[in-house]
């Protein structure tokens, strides 16, 4: 079982140590985690391999999906989870 790999070890991996990840696995520089190893679910690897057969076009993505920032937090120091409440009230006006 890997519990951590090097960024000079995930060079070395073999297909059946990838194969046999079963947990996401942090990859560290220097002792320093910089990136996460996650394995595939079934659905997952299913669709890799369909993408990679020339099989399945992912679609494309709509322009608004493309331009999505994300929200700023709230400078009252509200929670976010209320902004969509207090949206649909102030639509509701």
């Amino acid at each position: 079982m890997i519990d951590s790999v090097t960024m000079r070890e995930l060079g070395k991996l073999t297909a059946e140590d990838m194969a046999g990840l079963d947990h996401p696995v942090p990859v560290t520089n220097h002792g320093r985690p910089v990136a996460w190893l996650v394995p595939m679910n079934a659905a997952e690897r299913r669709r890799a391999e369909l993408l990679a057969a020339g099989r399945l076009r992912p679609a494309a993505a709509p322009d608004v999906l493309l331009r999505w920032q994300p929200l700023l937090a709230r400078p009252d120091g509200a929670s976010l989870r209320d902004a969509p409440v207090e949206m649909r009230e102030a639509e509701g006006r």
